[in-house]
């Protein structure tokens, strides 16, 4: 099993959505959390990507679906930086705050949503490994 730094932080996503829920939204302050958000996923793919993943070769070569998800989940990651990226550039651009809510609550669902589903194939893997001498 690769060992890849945890990004986005769970606490991260919560400052973003604390961020989300001001009134007014500080554009400013979103913003540059948007920006080490990007970067850190950013710096996550390439650490993947040097990697060959979130999990290691003889996770990949031991169940092909496991391997599937994994590289699902890279796409979904690369997927995720560009929602992200257009994200910020939304509110960079004034869209309304009530607008900003609406897209900023969508993009951590599905972030969050990214977080479980890595997760799920790590403890996955785990149990195979586990399973796997029985």
């Amino acid at each position: 099993m690769s060992i890849t730094i945890d990004r986005p932080s769970a606490a991260e996503l919560d400052f973003l959505n604390a961020l989300l829920e001001a009134a007014p939204i500080d554009r400013g302050r979103l913003i540059l959390a948007l920006r080490r958000l990007e970067s850190g996923l950013r710096e996550r793919g390439q650490d993947l990507d040097h990697s060959g993943g979130i999990l290691d070769d003889s996770d990949h070569s031991a169940r092909m679906s496991l391997a599937r998800e994994d590289e699902r989940l890279r796409e979904e990651l690369r997927e995720l930086i560009e929602h992200v990226t257009w994200y910020r550039e939304q509110v960079e651009a004034g869209d309304e705050d009530r607008v900003l809510k609406l897209r900023g609550q969508a993009m951590l669902a599905g972030l969050r949503g990214h977080r479980d589903a890595e997760a799920s194939l790590l403890l996955e893997s785990t149990a195979t490994e586990v399973g796997s001498g029985d």
